[in-house]
């Protein structure tokens, strides 16, 4: 603690004692007085401590800039993952939806996909069923074709012999 003291007690004089030298020379050079070599380098010292001041006032408006940065980045880091949350939240509520309504339009297909096969087996079995008759009644008609066919055959077997009996009589007859 005692040597933080002392070293402010010193930069106090040491900053008193340039200021009044410092006023000398400023006053041999309003004067238009030739300067020496120690005026130059109080001159200088002045200078170095003017941009000392400089840079310690820049230093510091650097370190508020930089603070004020720090607490803008803070709060605009949390304003984004707020945001990402709520986007996450909204995204899982979509997701969730379309998963809801995927579910319920594979029911959909599921029950129109049974639906269609239940008409599908009624349907072939309705085919199934008309053919079977179809098949029996072509059957029929081509009994009663063959039928009608013998019949065709039997009244032409009677009609040659009828003829032949005609042309045998008028043949015997005309002897």
């Amino acid at each position: 603690m005692f040597g933080l003291v002392f070293v402010l007690m010193v930069e106090s004089i040491a900053t008193s004692v340039i200021d009044k030298a410092l006023e000398a020379v400023l006053r041999k050079v309003g004067e238009g007085r030739k300067l020496s070599t120690e005026d130059l380098v109080v001159l200088m010292l002045g200078l170095f401590r003017e941009i000392r001041k400089d840079v310690a006032e820049t230093n510091k408006r650097i370190d508020a800039l930089y603070e004020m940065m720090s607490r803008n980045y803070e709060v605009l880091n949390s304003r984004v993952n707020e945001v990402n949350g709520s986007l996450i939240k909204k995204i899982d509520e979509i997701n969730n939806r379309l998963v809801e309504k995927i579910d319920e339009t594979n029911k959909r297909i599921d029950a129109l996909y049974d639906l269609v096969g239940k008409n599908y087996e009624a349907l072939n079995n309705r085919i199934n069923a008309v053919n079977d008759a179809l098949s029996r009644k072509i059957e029929e008609t081509n009994k009663r074709i063959d039928e009608t066919n013998k019949r065709i055959d039997n009244l032409y077997d009677l009609m040659g012999k009828i003829y032949e009996a005609l042309i045998k009589g008028t043949t015997t007859q005309k002897q």
